[in-house]
């Protein structure tokens, strides 16, 4: 049986599909770099037609700007003449009303307009002197005028700017001519479909050659499961490289595929005119930055040098760190007044601190450190945490106490308020405790450290903890009895210790009964609602079968003759309810009467209930 492929070399499990399906995944593989070199070839285009379009926005953008701004910057710099984006001259000076902006304007059209004339020899552009400027002529059309500011600005003589400028002019004219042609664009249209069916090709041939790839990676995967165990290291040194390899194949590919897209749009934008130069402007651009980013990287060797022991001596301290408090968790490694169980969480707050440390450390040494903007997040941040997080901190802090008081530990059965059940965990910031009922409580470490924490578990381990119970019973009652079988009544209680043994406290002489209090202990506090129950059933069938009535709650009753409380069950079989007795008690003052005891009709009858 084939082994399926493993998910994490391929998104595609090859072997467990059947021919069809098989098919369909090749055909969706397909559709996909299709699509995939469809959207490189958009991307293309449009990167192409910004770039075409950019000099026309910014000579666009630059004629919205205010005129004065035009003045202040074409005395520094001058206001370049551009022919197909390419700059050719600036001009510095304002002439007759004219500022430099408009002038570089209309000497843009003259030299376009010349171009296109081809009727006019270059010979015929000439310098002609007139006195206070310098004109450039075409036969007797004039092209500009360079002045005193002119030269003064280019830092040139007006003789020598005027000849170098007839000589720009003459070359650029004459290579419009020949960019502009019939035969030139249709050989440039020609060119650049040669040029994007060779690129489609090539992406073609490059997606084809990576599927290959996956398919036969995927195939090889299959074959060394099917060896099994005597490929095993094989088949694990697979498991752990393959996908990092993959990882760092997939991004070799796209960074293959964005150098092509950015040699397409170079070779593309060259065959035409007007894109010419923002071709060269582009590969400039790239080189530059592709030079600047090297040169950055070299230069942040020393501190990549420097994060990276950094970060291995923070590595070793942190594996230190849990060796030493792992030993001490598990009892090798024992430190006079540290508990075991301050082992985890130390280890935590050192690790904390540790990589806090660390951070502190390293942060100069990133990159972009020092920048406003990274200097801003961090300001940023440090306000967020210290406004937003006074009562994290005070749980957090309540927490780190908690730990080091050990009040109470995971698993514990104890009560916090009035909340009784098990702590299921314990955090920095709160505390869970599932109640009996098997609600899960969330308790803020602040309210648990503010409050009164009962732990039953602590002494259960040790000695059994106490419960305890009362009960009343009336004055008619030995004591001696009640408490026998009150203890008895605990003996016979299931989870209920018998060393220590139970005792009995007598807390109190009401006016109707006396109050007796039951204490047991216990080793399963947990179990306390169920031995409280347990031990209320046994207590009334101790006291049932001795005859024992429980005044609980206590009630006043004058006998009349009516059944005791006791249930029948627990009655012997001759018991019979009491019954008024009568007998006659002569009157003092009947008994000394004259008229004798034969007047019983005239006797007081008493009655009293036995």
């Amino acid at each position: 049986m084939v082994h399926a492929v493993n998910a994490r070399f391929l998104r595609t499990d090859y072997a467990s599909l059947d021919g069809a399906e098989f098919r369909r995944s090749l055909r969706s593989k397909f559709h996909l770099s299709f699509y995939q070199i469809a959207g490189c070839i958009a991307v293309t285009i449009l990167a192409t037609v910004i770039v075409a379009v950019y000099p026309a926005s910014c000579a666009t953008g630059d004629a919205q700007k205010p005129k004065d701004v035009a003045d202040a910057s074409s005395e520094d710099t001058g206001i370049p003449v551009e022919i197909d984006g390419k700059p050719i001259l600036a001009v510095y000076a304002p002439i007759g009303g004219f500022s430099p902006k408009e002038r570089a304007e209309a000497i843009q059209e003259r030299i376009i307009s010349l171009g296109k004339n081809s009727g006019v020899p270059v010979e015929t552009i000439h310098a002609e002197d007139r006195g206070t400027w310098t004109e450039i002529l075409a036969g007797n059309d004039r092209i500009m005028g360079i002045t005193e500011g002119d030269a003064k600005g280019a830092g040139h003589d007006r003789a020598q700017l005027a000849a170098e400028y007839t000589e720009i002019i003459r070359h650029v004219v004459e290579q419009y001519r020949e960019d502009h042609t019939l035969r030139h664009l249709i050989r440039a249209a020609a060119s650049a479909i040669i040029t994007t069916l060779a690129f489609v090709l090539v992406l073609f041939a490059l997606f084809w050659i990576r599927r290959k790839l996956r398919l036969r990676l995927a195939a090889r995967f299959v074959h060394m499961q099917d060896l099994g165990t005597a490929k095993a290291l094989g088949l694990e040194i697979g498991n752990y490289l393959g996908h990092p390899l993959l990882a760092l194949g997939r991004i070799a590919f796209w960074i293959i595929i964005l150098v092509l897209v950015e040699g397409y749009s170079t070779v593309l934008l060259r065959f035409f005119p007007a894109t010419k130069y923002a071709s060269y402007q582009l590969t400039n651009w790239l080189f530059s930055e592709v030079e600047r980013f090297g040169k950055a990287v070299i230069g942040y060797v020393p501190n990549l040098i420097l994060l990276a022991a950094i970060c291995l001596i923070t590595s070793y301290l942190v594996k230190i760190n849990g060796y030493v408090f792992g030993e001490i968790h598990d009892e090798r490694l024992r430190i006079h007044g540290f508990y075991p169980d301050w082992a985890e969480p130390t280890a935590k707050l050192v690790r904390v601190l540790i990589l806090v440390a660390s951070v502190i450390v390293a942060f100069p040494y990133l990159p972009g450190s020092q920048s406003p903007a990274f200097k801003g997040i961090s300001v940023f941040v440090g306000v967020l945490l210290s406004l937003g997080s006074t009562s994290a901190v005070a749980h957090a802090v309540a927490g780190t106490i908690l730990t080091y008081m050990r009040a109470f530990q995971v698993g514990d059965f104890v009560r916090i308020g009035t909340d009784v059940g098990d702590v299921v965990e314990k955090t920095l910031l709160v505390t869970r405790v599932c109640t009996q009922k098997n609600e899960i409580i969330t308790i803020p470490n602040g309210t648990v450290l503010g409050g009164v924490v009962v732990n039953y578990s602590a002494e259960a381990r040790k000695r059994g903890v106490i419960f305890h119970t009362a009960v009343t019973i009336g004055y008619s009652a030995s004591w001696r009895q009640v408490h026998d079988l009150l203890i008895a009544s605990a003996l016979a209680t299931e989870d209920v210790l018998h060393e220590p043994p139970p005792f009995v406290l007598q807390t109190a002489l009401n006016d109707f009964y006396v109050s007796y209090e039951l204490n047991a202990y216990t080793a399963k506090p947990r179990n306390m609602q169920f031995i409280y129950s347990a031990l209320h059933q046994n207590i009334q069938d101790k006291f049932n079968e001795a005859g024992v009535e429980i005044n609980s709650p206590h009630y006043a009753s004058l006998r009349d003759g009516n059944e005791t409380t006791i249930p029948q069950s627990y009655l012997p079989s001759d018991y019979k309810r009491p019954v008024f007795e009568m007998r006659q008690v002569d009157h003092p003052s009947t008994a000394s009467s004259p008229e004798g005891p034969n007047q019983n009709s005239n006797k007081l009858h008493e009655i009293e209930a036995l």
